[in-house]
C-alpha cells in the first residue's frame, strides 16, 4: 500500500481542500494519505469536522488518516500526530508525545532543525519516528545526511524510532514529485496502516532511492546523498 505522509490542507495553512488533495492522490494510484494540519488553529468543533472530512473521503480503494501537527520551542520543533482524532492539549514535549500514544497515534519528529538533538533530550526515548527526509525543506533529489546522524544518535537508546519521510505538502504542485511509503498491509485500514508505520513495516521512496524504516544506508546510498547535499535545500539553523 502506497500513501504520502505530511499533508497540509485549507484547515491550516495550505492551498487546497481535503476533497481535492484526497481526489489528486487518489489519482496518482497512491492508497492513503496522512493529514498534520497545525493544531493551533483547531478547537473541539473544527477537530470533529475535520475526522468527519477524513471520514467522509475514505473508502476500500483510498484513505484519508486525521493528524495533527505540534510546535514547540518557539516554532524550532515541530511533532506530527498521525492518526489521532480528537484534539490534544499538552503543556510540553513529554505530556505530547504521551498524549498522542494515548490515542492511537504515533508520534514523529517533522523536519528536525541543526542542532535538534539538545532540545528533544526529554522524548528521545518515547519518539515513534524521525522524518529524515522532508520534501519541502530538503527537496525532492534526496534526504540531508544530518537528519540521518540524528536518527542514529536516537537509534542508540531507542530501537523502536524509524525513519519517515514527509511531503509536507503545502500546493498541489509538489505532488507531482511525491515522496511516499510502501507498507507491508494487506488491508487498506486506518488502523492497520497506523500499526505498520508504528512497527516499521515500511520503506520510502523518492526518485531511485529506497529506504528502509531502519534509516540504515548502503555505502553506496550514503555516498549518493553526499554528493547530491548541495542540491538539497538545506534548513537553516
Amino acid at each position: 500500500m502506497r500513501g504520502v505522509l505530511h499533508v497540509h490542507s485549507r484547515f491550516s495553512d495550505g492551498e487546497e481542500s481535503v476533497e481535492r488533495v484526497a481526489q489528486t492522490f487518489r489519482d496518482s494510484g497512491m492508497c492513503f494519505v496522512a493529514m498534520s494540519d497545525h493544531a493551533e488553529v483547531f478547537d473541539e468543533q473544527r477537530m470533529q469536522e475535520y475526522v468527519a472530512i477524513c471520514d467522509a473521503l475514505s473508502d476500500s480503494d483510498f484513505l484519508i488518516i486525521p493528524g495533527l501537527e505540534f510546535a514547540f520551542k518557539g516554532g524550532s520543533i515541530h511533532i506530527l500526530g498521525y492518526g489521532i482524532t480528537r484534539r490534544i492539549h499538552a503543556s510540553g514535549m513529554e505530556e505530547l508525545v504521551d498524549r498522542i500514544h494515548e490515542a492511537g497515534g504515533i508520534a514523529v519528529l517533522a523536519h528536525p532543525p541543526l542542532g535538534s538533538i539538545n532540545m528533544i533530550g526529554s522524548i528521545k526515548g518515547t519518539l515513534d519516528g524521525i522524518e529524515v527526509w522532508n520534501g519541502r525543506y530538503d527537496g525532492v533529489v534526496a534526504p540531508r545526511a544530518e537528519s540521518f546522524q540524528l536518527l542514529r544518535r536516537i537509534r542508540s537508546s531507542n530501537l523502536k524510532v524509524s525513519a519517515y519521510s514527509g511531503i509536507d505538502l503545502h500546493n498541489i504542485g509538489q505532488a507531482r514529485k511525491p515522496l511516499y511509503v510502501e507498507i507491508e498491509t494487506e488491508t487498506l485500514h486506518r488502523a492497520h496502516i497506523v500499526d505498520g508505520l508504528r512497527a516499521g513495516r515500511f520503506t520510502i521512496h523518492g526518485g531511485n532511492i529506497t529506504i528502509p524504516s531502519s534509516g540504515k544506508l548502503t555505502f553506496v546510498q550514503e555516498l549518493s546523498i553526499a554528493v547530491k547535499q548541495p542540491l538539497c535545500r538545506l534548513r537553516a539553523g
